[in-house]
């Protein structure tokens, strides 16, 4: 069959208008499933909905398809394009298809930022399959068309009359269909990020650019002198530690200390850590997430760029004069840490904890060790008080491979999913798979405190977790994260955070801060000020409004 394909392509000649449609309506036809889906999905969904206005949208979409179309349709530059934007479009398509992935630029920063470890979690023999028969298939017959140029001129008329038809069509239906599309629009305008290649390559442009042409922002001084302020419980001879572990992909619906119905935190309530029943993330990817934590500015006004440019609150804590350090077992800060001391774990194979891509998050506890010891020996050489902030940078359960995150020993709940096209797994063995990595995570955080309450007396120490964003698994078939914020599912932005003082440790009044936990509702944006509580940082940038703990230290 594909060779008289193959044989058709090749032999008969074929214009680049011809060609041009015909790659239109695949798009259309292939692509674009996603988004008429959705779109149809929708309208029908309406009290009051017009068949006619329906069948114009694949139109629509068809006119925009031939103009971008024709922009690449110089002789040399044609196939090339076609080619790849077929090739990047069946990648798209898959992902949207398989996990309802949409591109938008913080799908696209992530991306750029990914490493290749974490892209290589989405490959899998369905995935390859997928890609052979949407994207290569279609691309070799691009490439095996035999086009016929007309002289120059003449082609450029030929171009000519086909952008003007396609204006032409758009013309049409906006004239008779605007009201119609400005009101579904409006109220659906997240359907854009499915229209593909619009949404990928508007995504990916401004990316770079943002990333690589855009005028260097100068960098922002919050707090040029922040200080730290020894009183109340915090005792001048004492030293102060606070863990802040950074959690990955957990959502909160599938916590027990949330009322989950399965024992997912079976490790930690014995040391009674205070949950906090009402947290939501700034973002539904860690690109967005993790910088926000850190930032002085609020999801409403967050701005990547505008972050990296000014001070964060690992900034401001060692200008302070706390000793700082980031232990990541991820893909990295993205640029939180790289102004304070950093360690990455090393994945390499003949570590015990490590498979060559990815180590368990139990390889964070040696590095944490390693610090805490020098903090409790006789020759570290500070009697008066010194507070340090250890971040630990979990992988927690980061999918699609959420079976590579817990050892087989912690395979708790089963049935599970060992595959990377969760897709194909049933809801159960999913489900029991994310929730293996909970009670893992569970495990790792009991370790950290468990380390913490063996520090000399003289040490008061505090551990914070909280997690960068949820995770879908298949509600409303939807999987995985990074979805648009205003239309994100709760699954993808509700979180868990604990938080643990030590016994000797009386700087927060644990059960004002459990109230509090149970009552009010909390976010991200609330860490930063919260955190230069917690720290004893006396700074300018600090917001009471915003403040977590102000109301229960002692």
């Amino acid at each position: 069959m594909y060779t008289k394909i193959k044989h058709f392509f090749a032999n008969k000649a074929i214009s680049v208008n011809q060609l041009i449609l015909l790659v239109s309506i695949y798009f259309i036809a292939v692509f674009n499933q996603p988004f008429l889906s959705l779109a149809f999905t929708k309208l029908l969904a309406l009290k009051e909905h017009s068949n006619v206005f329906m069948f114009t949208v694949p139109f629509l979409l068809l006119s925009l398809l031939l103009i971008i179309f024709s922009f690449v349709s110089i002789k040399y530059l044609l196939k090339p394009a076609l080619i790849l934007l077929t090739l990047i479009s069946a990648l798209v398509f898959y992902a949207t298809s398989a996990y309802n992935i949409v591109f938008d630029y913080s799908m696209m920063v992530n991306i750029v930022e990914t490493d290749n470890a974490e892209a290589l979690m989405y490959l899998n023999w369905h995935a390859v399959l997928f890609f052979l028969l949407a994207g290569v298939l279609p691309a070799s017959l691009i490439a095996l068309a035999n086009i016929t140029y007309q002289p120059f001129f003449k082609e450029v008329l030929q171009r000519l009359k086909l952008i003007v038809g396609a204006f032409a069509l758009f013309g049409i239906i906006a004239y008779f269909f605007y009201s119609n599309y400005a009101a579904f629009g409006r109220n659906n305008h997240e359907l854009k990020k499915y229209i593909v290649p619009i949404q990928y390559l508007d995504s990916g442009y401004k990316v770079i650019r943002d990333k690589y042409f855009s005028t260097p922002i100068q960098f922002k001084i919050l707090d040029k002198n922040p200080k730290q302020v020894v009183k109340g419980a915090l005792q001048s001879k004492q030293k102060n530690v606070t863990v802040m572990v950074v959690g990955e992909t957990a959502r909160a619906m599938n916590f027990s200390y949330n009322g989950y119905k399965r024992q997912t935190n079976a490790f930690t309530p014995k040391y009674q850590p205070v949950y906090f029943q009402n947290m939501t993330s700034c973002g539904t990817a860690t690109s967005t997430s993790l910088p926000c934590m850190f930032s002085a500015l609020n999801r409403q006004n967050f701005d990547k760029k505008v972050a990296d440019n000014q001070q964060n609150l690992l900034d401001i804590a060692k200008l302070a004069g706390i000793d700082v350090i980031w232990i990541d077992n991820q893909s990295g800060c993205k640029g939180v840490c790289k102004r304070v001391e950093t360690i990455k774990i090393p994945t390499d194979k003949d570590k015990p904890l490590c498979d060559g891509d990815y180590c368990f998050d139990e390889a964070l506890l040696a590095p944490l060790n390693n610090k805490l010891s020098q903090l409790s020996g006789k020759d570290s050489g500070k009697d008066s008080a010194q507070n340090t902030l250890i971040v630990l940078h979990t992988i927690g359960s980061h999918g699609p491979t959420y079976y590579r995150r817990y050892p087989h020993s912690f395979a708790k709940f089963l049935p599970d999913c060992q595959r990377s096209d969760i897709q194909n797994c049933s809801s159960e063995q999913l489900v029991n798979t994310y929730d293996n990595t909970i009670a893992y995570t569970d495990f790792v955080l009991a370790q950290i405190i468990k380390r913490l309450t063996q520090l000399p007396a003289n040490i008061n120490s505090t551990m914070l977790y909280v997690s960068d964003h949820g995770e879908s698994l298949g509600e409303s078939g939807a999987y995985l994260h990074g979805f648009p914020y205003a239309f994100a599912p709760k699954e993808q932005t509700e979180i868990p955070m604990l938080f643990w003082q030590s016994a000797n440790n009386k700087q927060i009044d644990k059960n004002c801060l459990a109230k509090k936990a149970q009552q009010q509702v909390f976010s991200h944006d609330n860490l930063f000020s919260s955190l230069l509580s917690l720290l004893a940082i006396q700074s300018k940038a600090h917001h009471d409004k915003d403040d977590i703990f102000k109301a229960c230290m002692q």
